[in-house]
Formats: structure tokens, C-alpha cells, sequence
């Protein structure tokens, strides 16, 4: 079940377009989901202006972020490609309105990508 935080941040924000929006969502999600190969969706907690699930593709963890402010997720996909390999999860698709993100598993610590910085643990 959606959060009524979000809920209502998206009506308010987006009004009828937003209602609808919500609306289509399980479709919009299976469509993708079929399209993607993804499995296991399941809703993260505390949504407040995007849709984000977690699941998997193949047996590979992922997240799957939704939202209507296309602007923003395309802002969101260009700063985390400009530091692939530095720390930032992968794109693995996105699409007007969607990204698909490799999920971040804990097992690397940050750091350890600024090795010869001044860094204090």
C-alpha cells in the first residue's frame, strides 16, 4: 500500500495529472517490470515525492525509482553516471519518468574508493 505521504505530496503537487498518475501505476510498474526482467518488487518505505521499489533482475539486486518531475530523474541519472566507478550505484535503464539503479549492498566503504586523500576514518 502507497504511503499517505506521498499520496498526498503527489496530488498536491500534480493535481489531476498526478490522480492519474497514481492510478496507472500497478500497470505502469507490470509493463516495466515485464519489459525489464525485474521480479520481487516490493515498495520501499518511506516514499515522499518518487516511487521507489526494490527487487530484483535476474539474481542481481536492483531499485526501480518512478516520478513525474522527468527533469529531476534526468538531473539524478547525470550525476550518477558522471561518477560510475567512484562510489555511485549504476544506471542500468532509464526511460522518461524511470530510472533502474543497481541497489546499493552494503560490503564497500566509501573511503576506500579516496585512498591517497586526508580523509580521517
Amino acid at each position: 500500500m502507497r504511503s499517505y505521504m506521498f499520496h498526498s505530496n503527489i496530488i498536491n503537487i500534480y493535481g489531476e495529472e498526478g490522480k492519474a498518475w497514481l492510478d496507472a501505476l500497478p500497470e505502469l510498474i507490470a509493463a516495466i517490470s515485464s519489459r525489464l526482467g525485474l521480479r520481487d518488487l516490493r515498495e520501499v518505505t518511506n516514499l515522499t515525492y518518487n516511487y521507489v521499489l526494490s527487487g530484483f533482475q535476474g539474481d542481481d539486486p536492483i531499485i526501480l525509482k518512478l516520478g513525474l518531475d522527468y527533469e529531476a530523474l534526468n538531473r539524478e541519472a547525470f550525476a550518477l553516471k558522471y561518477f560510475a566507478g567512484c562510489g555511485a550505484v549504476k544506471v542500468l535503464a532509464e526511460d522518461d519518468g524511470m530510472l533502474l539503479l543497481t541497489s546499493a549492498v552494503p560490503g564497500t566503504y566509501l573511503k576506500s574508493y579516496f585512498q591517497n586523500t586526508n580523509m580521517n576514518p
